[in-house]
Protein backbone atom coordinates (compact mmCIF):
# COMPACT_ATOMS: atom_id res chain seq x y z
CA UNK A 1 0.00 0.00 0.00
CA UNK A 2 1.04 3.52 -0.84
CA UNK A 3 0.88 6.03 1.81
CA UNK A 4 0.84 9.80 0.75
CA UNK A 5 1.81 10.59 4.31
CA UNK A 6 1.05 14.97 4.29
CA UNK A 7 1.80 17.45 7.43
CA UNK A 8 -1.37 19.98 8.21
CA UNK A 9 -1.69 23.59 6.83
CA UNK A 10 -0.05 26.37 9.13
CA UNK A 11 -1.53 27.71 12.44
CA UNK A 12 -0.91 30.21 14.76
CA UNK A 13 1.40 28.36 16.59
CA UNK A 14 3.67 27.55 13.75
CA UNK A 15 4.15 31.53 12.81
CA UNK A 16 4.67 32.52 16.32
CA UNK A 17 6.91 29.13 16.67
CA UNK A 18 5.15 27.69 19.60
CA UNK A 19 5.85 23.83 20.45
CA UNK A 20 2.18 22.38 19.57
CA UNK A 21 2.21 19.24 20.47
CA UNK A 22 -0.59 16.76 21.33
CA UNK A 23 -1.67 18.49 23.67
CA UNK A 24 -2.67 21.90 21.83
CA UNK A 25 -5.05 21.89 19.52
CA UNK A 26 -5.04 24.71 17.16
CA UNK A 27 -7.41 25.36 14.06
CA UNK A 28 -5.41 26.03 11.16
CA UNK A 29 -5.26 29.92 9.92
CA UNK A 30 -5.99 31.61 6.88
CA UNK A 31 -2.39 30.72 5.00
CA UNK A 32 -2.96 27.37 6.45
CA UNK A 33 -5.64 26.75 4.31
CA UNK A 34 -4.92 28.00 1.24
CA UNK A 35 -1.74 25.89 1.57
CA UNK A 36 -4.13 22.90 2.14
CA UNK A 37 -5.92 23.97 -1.09
CA UNK A 38 -2.92 23.92 -2.69
CA UNK A 39 -2.01 20.26 -1.55
CA UNK A 40 -5.68 19.13 -2.69
CA UNK A 41 -5.22 20.16 -6.53
CA UNK A 42 -1.81 17.49 -6.15
CA UNK A 43 -3.75 14.87 -3.92
CA UNK A 44 -6.97 15.17 -6.58
CA UNK A 45 -4.64 13.40 -9.10
CA UNK A 46 -5.33 10.46 -7.04
CA UNK A 47 -8.95 11.01 -6.66
CA UNK A 48 -9.35 8.86 -3.64
CA UNK A 49 -12.30 8.10 -1.58
CA UNK A 50 -11.56 8.22 1.64
CA UNK A 51 -9.03 10.86 3.58
CA UNK A 52 -7.69 9.47 6.81
CA UNK A 53 -6.19 11.85 8.89
CA UNK A 54 -5.06 12.87 12.69
CA UNK A 55 -8.03 13.69 15.04
CA UNK A 56 -6.50 17.04 15.34
CA UNK A 57 -8.26 20.29 14.19
CA UNK A 58 -5.48 21.09 12.32
CA UNK A 59 -5.04 18.22 10.70
CA UNK A 60 -8.38 17.25 10.45
CA UNK A 61 -9.78 20.76 8.52
CA UNK A 62 -6.12 20.24 6.86
CA UNK A 63 -7.93 16.73 5.08
CA UNK A 64 -12.04 17.98 5.04
CA UNK A 65 -10.01 20.54 2.54
CA UNK A 66 -8.21 18.12 0.54
CA UNK A 67 -10.95 15.73 0.27
CA UNK A 68 -13.55 18.32 -1.09
CA UNK A 69 -11.89 18.13 -4.44
CA UNK A 70 -14.50 14.86 -4.91
CA UNK A 71 -16.52 14.80 -1.57
CA UNK A 72 -14.28 12.34 -0.33
CA UNK A 73 -15.20 11.17 2.93
CA UNK A 74 -12.64 12.68 5.65
CA UNK A 75 -11.97 9.68 8.61
CA UNK A 76 -10.24 10.54 11.76
CA UNK A 77 -7.82 7.75 12.85
CA UNK A 78 -6.07 7.58 16.82
CA UNK A 79 -2.84 7.23 16.78
CA UNK A 80 -1.77 10.42 14.23
CA UNK A 81 -1.41 12.64 16.73
CA UNK A 82 1.26 15.06 16.42
CA UNK A 83 3.83 13.54 19.50
CA UNK A 84 3.14 14.52 22.31
CA UNK A 85 5.73 16.96 24.26
CA UNK A 86 5.21 17.25 27.56
CA UNK A 87 6.27 20.10 29.94
CA UNK A 88 7.00 21.89 26.87
CA UNK A 89 3.30 21.98 25.07
CA UNK A 90 2.41 25.10 24.69
CA UNK A 91 6.11 27.74 25.02
CA UNK A 92 8.09 28.66 22.27
CA UNK A 93 10.62 26.79 20.22
CA UNK A 94 13.23 28.47 21.15
CA UNK A 95 12.88 28.47 25.37
CA UNK A 96 11.92 24.58 24.75
CA UNK A 97 15.49 24.16 23.11
CA UNK A 98 17.07 26.03 26.07
CA UNK A 99 15.28 24.42 29.05
CA UNK A 100 15.48 20.89 27.50
CA UNK A 101 18.35 20.93 25.53
CA UNK A 102 20.04 17.99 27.14
CA UNK A 103 16.52 16.07 26.17
CA UNK A 104 16.86 16.88 22.60
CA UNK A 105 20.59 16.43 21.95
CA UNK A 106 20.06 12.98 23.19
CA UNK A 107 16.57 12.56 21.41
CA UNK A 108 18.40 13.93 18.03
CA UNK A 109 21.43 11.63 18.68
CA UNK A 110 20.78 8.77 16.59
CA UNK A 111 24.09 6.96 17.29
CA UNK A 112 23.28 6.64 21.10
CA UNK A 113 21.39 3.52 21.67
CA UNK A 114 19.32 5.27 23.97
CA UNK A 115 18.21 7.94 21.30
CA UNK A 116 14.67 6.36 21.09
CA UNK A 117 13.50 6.22 24.46
CA UNK A 118 14.69 9.85 24.54
CA UNK A 119 11.66 12.17 25.42
CA UNK A 120 11.39 15.57 27.28
CA UNK A 121 9.48 14.85 31.07
CA UNK A 122 5.67 14.47 30.77
CA UNK A 123 6.35 13.78 27.20
CA UNK A 124 6.16 10.83 24.50
CA UNK A 125 9.47 9.12 23.41
CA UNK A 126 10.33 8.88 19.72
CA UNK A 127 9.72 4.83 19.60
CA UNK A 128 6.08 5.19 21.89
CA UNK A 129 5.22 8.08 19.05
CA UNK A 130 6.28 5.42 15.91
CA UNK A 131 4.15 2.47 17.72
CA UNK A 132 1.00 4.32 17.60
CA UNK A 133 1.58 5.79 14.39
CA UNK A 134 2.55 2.08 12.70
CA UNK A 135 -0.47 0.83 14.63
CA UNK A 136 -2.32 3.23 12.81
CA UNK A 137 -1.10 2.83 9.47
CA UNK A 138 -2.20 -1.11 9.82
CA UNK A 139 -5.80 0.32 10.84
CA UNK A 140 -5.36 2.02 7.25
CA UNK A 141 -3.99 -0.77 5.69
CA UNK A 142 -6.61 -3.31 6.90
CA UNK A 143 -9.12 -0.99 4.89
CA UNK A 144 -8.21 -3.10 1.72
CA UNK A 145 -7.19 0.02 -0.47
CA UNK A 146 -4.03 0.14 -2.69
CA UNK A 147 -3.06 4.03 -2.18
CA UNK A 148 -4.28 6.18 0.70
CA UNK A 149 -3.68 9.99 1.68
CA UNK A 150 -2.97 10.65 5.28
CA UNK A 151 -2.91 14.00 7.01
CA UNK A 152 -0.74 14.07 10.24
CA UNK A 153 1.63 16.20 12.20
CA UNK A 154 5.53 17.37 11.26
CA UNK A 155 7.11 15.74 14.03
CA UNK A 156 6.00 12.52 13.82
CA UNK A 157 6.48 12.69 10.50
CA UNK A 158 10.16 13.70 11.14
CA UNK A 159 10.46 10.35 13.31
CA UNK A 160 8.68 8.39 10.80
CA UNK A 161 10.93 9.54 7.74
CA UNK A 162 14.06 8.78 10.10
CA UNK A 163 12.88 5.42 11.05
CA UNK A 164 12.01 4.19 7.40
CA UNK A 165 14.74 5.94 5.31
CA UNK A 166 17.76 6.72 7.50
CA UNK A 167 17.60 10.45 6.72
CA UNK A 168 16.82 13.28 8.87
CA UNK A 169 13.90 15.71 7.20
CA UNK A 170 12.07 18.52 8.17
CA UNK A 171 8.35 18.80 6.72
CA UNK A 172 6.64 22.16 6.05
CA UNK A 173 3.09 22.66 6.35
CA UNK A 174 1.34 20.61 3.71
CA UNK A 175 4.93 18.92 2.19
CA UNK A 176 4.36 15.27 1.66
CA UNK A 177 5.96 11.84 1.10
CA UNK A 178 5.03 8.40 -0.15
CA UNK A 179 5.74 5.33 2.16
CA UNK A 180 5.17 1.86 1.01
CA UNK A 181 3.47 0.35 3.64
Amino acid sequence: MLLYICRHGQTEGNVKHIVQGAGIDMPLIENGRQQAGRLKETMSLLNLPVIYCSRMKRARETAEIVASFNQAEVVPVPGLEEIHYGKAEGIFISEMQEKYKAQLDLIHDVKNPGFMEARIPGGESVRDSLSRAYKAFDEIKSHGAQKAIVVMHGGIMFNIYYDRFGLRRSFDNCDYFVLEW
